[in-house]
């Protein structure tokens, strides 16, 4: 689906589709399935619609310290202009690593530190990592001049040129100018790749391949000058990630792709290539781009024919392929109980009540986030009595929070039929 925008408020109408329906993940743990006996995957559902993670960013009181995307105060680091990479528990195990400094200037401010629900902790950390891809600032904005001479360079004009003539093979390109979104302009390509193929082998081409930042400074070349005489541009929706894991199905990437070990094989494992998928559309649309010629070739080999995107369908895949090592997690009980052990058990007791509350059978501690939640809405009093005690606040390393969230989930679970016996 697209919306048509004035020209000129194009950017403006970005800012509100940010703040007021950024497509986030609705942060639900499935079941639990062991993959070896010592770690287990904690995977995590995609949304479908926009969640509320922009207007709690401002209820929270987050938005009187941080700015988002340069827009805001800057008390607290700007979180819309951190790359946020990583799972969603390395990232929540970030912010709690940051809690003792946001209570001190939240006590200096004179705010009281809210406390959040499970789905609300969800949606908040999902804007935070969604608008750093739907606002397309992962690298610096695209240079049309050095657009043009990618433009040059990849041989596009010879195809590609000037009005329209009767000896070049493509369309004349001034039609797109100033008219269409980033997205729709890749997918345009994507769409057009058969032929250009056609034409360029015919012509003894090499295919073009392409870097992040030449993807952005092409698409910036071919937006700019627009000539469409007053035409409203093309505006796509911010893509979903859970209809982009849909599709992902229906264009049978997963036949030659997996993901977390679920899928086939003849092209790369994609659930486990971390940051290189955290990028903005451009650098995921070059990495589609580039993968082309392969592609074609395998699809030829297995008999399926050439994929092709409409409407939407380019954003929501690519929405997913962001998303998705975010939304899957691994941890390790038993390295989690060396966490316990380490950060957490001056306090707390699994299986009875110590100075903290018994982790076993306390409520929402039985899925990764709602884990984070109890562990934000209880940091003050933690604070408290780290003080009180002479101790260091617990900081959480890379990978300890999923180990720690697998240890309490598994203790949990062994635990619900006595605590239900009480």
């Amino acid at each position: 689906m697209s919306n048509h925008l004035p020209a000129l408020r194009l950017r403006h109408a970005l800012q509100l589709v940010l703040a007021a329906a950024v497509p986030a993940l609705l942060v639900l743990a499935l079941p639990v399935r062991a993959v070896t006996q010592s770690t287990m995957v904690l995977t995590v559902e995609l949304p479908d619609g926009p969640s509320a993670g922009a207007r709690l960013f401002s209820e929270k009181g987050c938005a009187r310290c941080h700015a988002i995307g340069g827009r805001g105060p800057r008390l607290g680091p700007d979180l819309g202009g951190t790359v946020l990479v990583g799972n969603v528990l390395e990232l929540t195990g970030a912010f709690w690593n940051h809690a003792p400094v946001m209570g001190a200037k939240m006590k200096e401010l004179g705010i009281r530190r809210p406390t959040v629900t499970t789905a609300e902790m969800a949606d908040l950390v999902a804007f935070l990592t969604a608008f750093r891809y739907y606002d397309n600032r992962v690298r610096a904005p695209g240079n049309p001049v050095i657009g043009r001479q990618v433009f040059v360079e990849k041989n596009c004009a010879e195809c590609h040129e000037g009005p329209i003539s009767w000896t070049t093979p493509g369309p004349n390109l001034e039609k797109y100018r100033g008219r269409y979104a980033p997205i729709f302009l890749a997918q345009a390509m994507w769409n057009h790749s058969t032929k250009m193929s056609e034409h360029m082998q015919a012509r003894g081409m090499a295919w073009p391949l392409l870097s992040g930042q030449q993807m952005t400074d092409l698409v910036a070349y071919l937006q700019v000058g627009g000539t469409a005489g007053g035409v409203d541009p093309v505006y796509f929706e911010p893509g979903s990630p859970r209809r982009g894991q849909t599709l992902f199905t229906e264009k049978r990437c997963n036949e030659c792709h997996s993901i977390a070990g679920k899928g086939g094989h003849g092209g790369p494992e994609l659930g486990t290539r971390g940051h290189e998928m955290v990028r903005s559309v451009p650098d995921l649309a070059a990495m589609m781009w580039n993968h082309r010629q392969q592609m074609h070739a395998e699809f030829t080999r297995r008999n399926i024919p050439f994929v092709t995107f409409e409407g939407q369908e380019m954003a929501d895949v690519v929405a997913y392929l962001y998303f998705v090592n975010y939304a899957h997690v691994s941890g390790t009980p038993e390295r989690g109980r060396g966490v316990f052990a380490q950060h957490c058990a001056a306090c707390h007791a699994l299986g009875q009540k110590s100075v903290g509350p018994d982790l076993t059978i306390a409520p929402g501690l039985d899925t990764p986030i709602g884990i984070i939640a109890a562990m934000w809405n209880h940091s003050t009093r933690m604070e408290e009595q780290v003080r009180q005690r002479g101790l260091a606040w617990p900081k959480l390393a890379p990978g300890d929070t999923a180990d720690l969230a697998a240890y309490l989930i598994v203790n949990h679970r062994a635990s619900a039929p006595l605590a239900r016996a009480r």
